[in-house]
């Protein structure tokens, strides 16, 4: 018997002794933020939801943040039935990946369930002839998910991949926010989602020809984890997004990423799900100085409805940046960065959520099976400098380059940090620690040849 099988069965055994329960053999869910090195024995449930179509590629990549193996329960759910369950371990500080077709479930989730250390799992999905997107994948079902940003105009493909992982069936409604209106379809009022499925929701099905608008979806019975997926051809944009939604709006984000393209346009998306007007200030860190305009000091955003701020407005065309938003009457919002035009040479459509606030510890997925070019921005949004080390956990084992254990990140200022040097082809998980609590962190990829496209994730704080 291998070394790492008898890891993999001590970690089970204790598992069972600790009394670790599951419902009905699908993860249970845990916090969003990520434990490291909290000294108890500590399982993770992760679920990521896929875009449906035969053309598409899904890979789960969990990363160990640990320092002893990690077992893993991967499967998938889709139709009303849960596949078979593979297992098995990775090595401590190393990233296990697997594809979800592997699985033979169409209209799927993946699930992966990790005994024995801290962890994360993101997807990333690769579509023939239509690009690249990397998402998050959950630890935790909820009744409620956000988004600041959809879209029905002709030539958007937008849905709503509404997966219920549990044994009961679930009832949902899908709000839409337009710069407007707030509306809640007829037919989106009362959504059943049977158990052990995915439901994808093509929202021009309910609302035409509607160019932007933020969504809220609420279960009125039940949990669910809720996914937005975007093929869009149109405004200047071709590509795909995929990411998970968020459990509530906040009164600050922070978007470490960011490019005002040549061609096309990139706005920052707000959307208050609130009774009460939101007043909204914007400062946007380049790696020359922070601005702030001052027609973008107090935005009002009414309840109910989407404001969408166009970048190119505020900045030169070609300018890097990251943006810090701020409810300056506390009253929390939801905002996206979206892109669509021509980011690094490539047509790209990108949707991409920021981070609640700056910290300390972050980590991130990086690369890509098909190789390209994979960076990580970062934001210092504090007053003095920072110094930070990345740490690249891969298939084959931890590297940490010298010339990335000690990068400077001025006050106000954004750094990109090219990884290309270091990662040729695979997904990989970045760890990335500052000495001070002020850093926002978000990982890109640009991909040329089939999958000509843009892709971004937010970091994950690590606790």
């Amino acid at each position: 018997m291998r070394r790492s099988e008898v890891i993999f069965i001590a970690v089970v055994v204790a598992a069972i002794a600790a009394g670790i329960l599951f419902d009905a053999t699908v993860p249970s869910g845990a916090q969003e933020e990520v434990q490291m090195d909290a000294g108890r024995f500590v399982s993770t449930g992760w679920y990521c939801p896929v875009p449906p179509g035969e053309d598409v590629d899904a890979t789960m990549a969990t990363g160990n943040l640990g320092t002893s193996a990690l077992g893993l329960r991967r499967s998938a759910i889709g139709g009303t039935a849960q596949s078979a369950v593979d297992q098995a371990s990775i090595e401590a500080r190393t990233t296990g990946n697997k594809l979800v077709g592997d699985f033979g479930v169409s209209e799927s989730t993946g699930l992966v369930e990790a005994f024995g250390g801290n962890n994360t799992t993101s997807l990333m999905v690769l579509v023939n002839g239509r690009g690249v997107a990397s998402s998050r994948c959950s630890a935790q079902p909820a009744s409620r998910w956000l988004f600041a940003t959809g879209s029905t105009a002709r030539g958007d493909g937008h849905y709503l991949l509404i997966s219920n992982p549990f044994r009961e069936e679930a009832v949902v409604r899908a709000r839409l926010m337009t710069p407007e209106d707030d509306v809640v379809p007829a037919r989106l009022k009362d959504l059943v989602i049977r158990p052990f499925s995915q439901s994808a929701v093509y929202l021009s099905d309910y609302l035409q020809e509607a160019a932007s608008f933020g969504i809220e979806v609420t279960a009125s019975r039940g949990r669910v984890v809720v996914s937005r997926y975007s093929n869009v051809n149109s405004g200047g944009g071709k590509g795909i997004s995929l990411d998970v939604g968020a459990q509530a709006p906040s009164s600050e984000w922070v978007f470490a990423g960011g490019e005002v393209p040549s061609d096309g346009e990139e706005s920052i998306v707000l959307v208050n799900p609130g009774s009460r007007e939101a007043l909204v200030g914007m400062v946007f860190m380049t790696d020359e100085e922070r601005t702030a305009p001052p027609d973008l000091a107090e935005i009002a955003v009414p309840a109910g409805r989407q404001v969408v701020v166009k970048v190119s407005d505020h900045l030169p065309r070609g300018t890097s940046y990251g943006v810090e938003v701020n409810s300056t009457n506390d009253v929390p919002v939801m905002a996206e960065r979206r892109t669509a035009g021509i980011v690094d040479k490539n047509r790209s459509y990108e949707s991409t959520f920021g981070v609640s606030g700056p910290a300390g510890r972050w980590t991130v997925p990086v690369g890509s099976p098909s190789g390209g070019d994979p960076s990580i921005a970062m934001v210092n949004t504090g007053q003095t400098a920072t110094t930070v080390k990345v740490t690249l956990l891969t298939e084959a084992g931890e590297s940490a380059p010298s010339e990335l254990s000690s990068l400077t990140v001025e006050p106000g200022r954004k750094l990109v940090v090219d990884l290309k040097p270091h990662i040729r082809r695979g997904l990989a998980t970045a760890v990335v620690e500052a000495d001070r609590p002020v850093l926002a962190v978000e990982s890109q990829l640009v991909l040329v040849g089939t999958f000509v496209d843009y892709a971004s994730t937010p970091g994950q704080v690590l606790r």
